[in-house]
């Protein structure tokens, strides 16, 4: 992979978010009331069990509005499938409004909610539905977009804690008061012949984890995830897009809301420097593998980026599987 063309794609993206600098203050009032409610949330979250399958993700938009309940996305196979709001006094409500016809229609599901309580009867009848549900998600010949599911299993596949139950050691996705977190991005790298900045909103970053043994020695990664690998789409593309969102990642924390967000992505202590971050390309294992760009590393305004792969596959039980010779990222814990 050409060195000239990765550095194109941080010097392009830089060019973009400094002529477009309004983010900043954006962004540093995100940090500044998620911080404040960050205990808050995660009080919350410590008062009732998560019930896999379905998982629990925020948004920046329901982190900041965290005042006197925590609104949280109930997924199931990376999509969402129902609302849960929780109050003080484990007084916790779900609704399925708006997820009704995309939960019959995927997933055959006609358990409907309507501000039911979480510890109630029919939630239970909910949760047992999914706990129990067997099989791919129903597609009636559409042609579906399998990303979410993949990211969902791999964010279920790094939550592990047991050492001996980690496909990959050392890494763990970054949460927010306990809940999968949506970063999202002013810039949309979707495309990556085209990095733009997005009209009402940029794009999210599929996987962001840390990575390493502890201390200095640990990483902040960037995952561009993809539910294919083939010629018209390589590895090459899905770096580049990773890369994108890396130089976002490190234009915001040199910003003035910088230590903030650090602490939020799970770090304590300064900002390092140099601060080196990990961008990696995160697809199906297949003969379209890239291993061309391990261990090569950009550099960014005296700042470093660390290129990586993670290659996987998904067995017939829907488990995720990574060989050591398919992911460059152990080497964060050598």
């Amino acid at each position: 992979m050409s060195t000239c063309s990765l550095t194109a794609v941080i010097k392009e993206t830089q060019a973009i978010l400094r002529e477009n600098s309004e983010w900043k203050e954006l962004y540093a009032g995100y940090a500044c009331e998620i911080l404040c409610n960050i205990d808050f949330i995660s009080g919350i979250r410590s008062t009732f069990r998560e019930w896999s399958p379905l998982k629990l993700y925020l948004t920046t938009t329901n982190a900041k509005s965290a005042k006197n309940s925590v609104t949280f996305e109930l997924r199931y196979m990376g999509q969402t499938a129902a609302i849960l709001k929780a109050h003080k006094n484990n007084q916790h409500i779900i609704s399925t409004k708006g997820y009704d016809v995309t939960n019959q229609r995927d997933f055959e599901c006609n358990i409907e909610l309507e501000n039911d309580n979480w510890h109630g009867e029919k939630a239970r009848e909910f949760r047992s539905f999914f706990k129990w549900r067997r099989g791919p998600r129903k597609t009636g010949g559409r042609k579906r977009n399998d990303e979410h599911r993949r990211e969902s299993l791999l964010l279920t596949e790094f939550s592990k804690t047991r050492r001996k139950d980690k496909a990959l050691l050392n890494i763990q996705p970054v949460k927010i008061g306990g809940a999968r977190f949506a970063m999202p991005t002013p810039i949309s790298a979707s495309d990556h012949k085209e990095i733009k900045l997005g009209r009402n909103k940029g794009g999210g970053i599929d996987i962001l984890a840390r990575t390493g043994i502890g201390g200095r020695a640990t990483y902040l990664c960037i995952m561009e995830l993809k539910d294919e690998n083939n010629r018209s789409e390589p590895p090459k593309d899905a770096m580049k897009q990773a890369l994108a969102y890396t130089t976002f990642i490190r234009e915001l924390l040199r910003s003035d809301s910088g230590k903030d967000w650090w602490k939020l992505f799970g770090f304590s202590g300064n900002i390092p420097q140099p601060l080196t971050l990990y961008a990696a390309c995160v697809m199906p294992s297949n003969i379209n593998n890239d291993y061309s760009f391990r261990g090569e590393t950009l550099e960014i305004d005296g700042d470093l980026i660390k290129l990586h792969y993670l290659y996987f596959t998904t067995e017939d039980n829907g488990k995720i599987s990574i060989k050591a010779d398919d992911t460059s990222l152990s080497l964060a814990s050598k």
